[in-house]
């Protein structure tokens, strides 16, 4: 029978807010001649500049190899660094959960001053 794997050393990812504001929503598109090579969207792309997103929160950045043909019998591989969006799912959680606790707190202090007026 399969076997269970269970997640160790679970705690929580504090100031999710504070990196996600840090990163800017960009439209981007590779090289077109690496796009091609390499089988690459050529279109234009929305995401992260992934300069940007190394130095904000490097564990975001992946490394792709892809191997491409580079002659008659010979390949090459280049590295394409692009941003793991799965891994940016749990940030963007953690945001929205850590603005509705601003809400919630304005919303009783607007009562609060509603109440005192």
């Amino acid at each position: 029978s399969a076997q269970t794997v269970k997640q160790t050393e679970i705690t929580s990812i504090n100031n999710s807010l504070n990196t996600v504001l840090k990163l800017t929503p960009v439209n981007f598109s590779y090289e077109k001649d690496w796009a091609t090579k390499l089988k690459l969207s050529t279109q234009k792309q929305n995401g992260f500049a992934v300069e940007e997103v190394e130095k904000v929160a490097p564990e975001l950045v992946v490394n792709q190899q892809k191997t491409y043909t580079a002659g008659k019998n010979a390949t090459k591989t280049a590295t394409v660094p692009m941003v793991d969006y799965e891994t940016l799912i749990p940030l963007l959680v953690g945001s929205i959960k850590e603005q509705q606790l601003q809400i919630e707190a304005l919303k009783k202090e607007i009562s609060a001053l509603k109440k005192s007026k």
